[in-house]
């Protein structure tokens, strides 16, 4: 079964230029549908505005099918990493949920991190309980249990020794 066409005016001049000039290679009708087909896809790859609205994904899986692979494989790494973020810590008995806030008072003033990824984090990058203490104290060493404090979401702050009485069964 045929293709469904429609007919759009074209400027006879430029058709028969077309013809001519290429030597009947070229043939008018099909330079318009892959400019247009080529401008559908530059447009959802490059952004020019909102021409798409909504429908954008429908328009990049038909027109511009490398570009709905490329955001596909990027919201999966996103997802991804949104996951591992979500990971709570996990230290020894205790988890602390992601998102928690930690605390440590060393030289006179509060040191803060958060939880994500199964990890204390701060500007510096991801430790362990013991090795965020280690190194807010200068390397030395010290008793994470005794100088952690954590404030899980919609908690008060609670060091984490008493944390790790809970699991212990014993009574605050």
């Amino acid at each position: 079964m045929p293709e469904d066409l429609i007919y759009v005016p074209f400027p006879r001049g430029l058709y028969d230029d077309i013809v001519r000039f290429s030597d009947g290679r070229l043939r008018p009708e099909s330079l318009a549908v892959s400019q247009v087909e080529a401008w559908v896809a530059s447009s959802v790859e490059f952004d020019f505005g909102d021409d798409w609205g909504s429908r954008i994904k429908d328009v990049a899986a038909k027109y511009a099918p490398h570009v709905h692979a490329k955001w596909q494989a990027e919201n999966a790494a996103a997802s991804e990493q949104a996951r591992e973020e979500a990971l709570p810590l996990v230290w020894k008995e205790v988890t602390i949920a992601a998102g928690s806030d930690v605390r440590m008072a060393y030289g006179g003033k509060h040191h803060y991190a958060k939880v994500k990824g199964g990890k204390i984090v701060d500007d510096d990058g991801a430790y362990s309980p013991s090795e965020w203490a280690s190194k807010i104290a200068g390397g030395t060493s010290r008793n994470a249990w005794r100088d952690l404090w954590f404030k899980q979401p919609l908690k008060q702050w609670t060091p984490a020794q008493r944390l790790r009485g809970r699991t212990n069964g014993e009574a605050e």
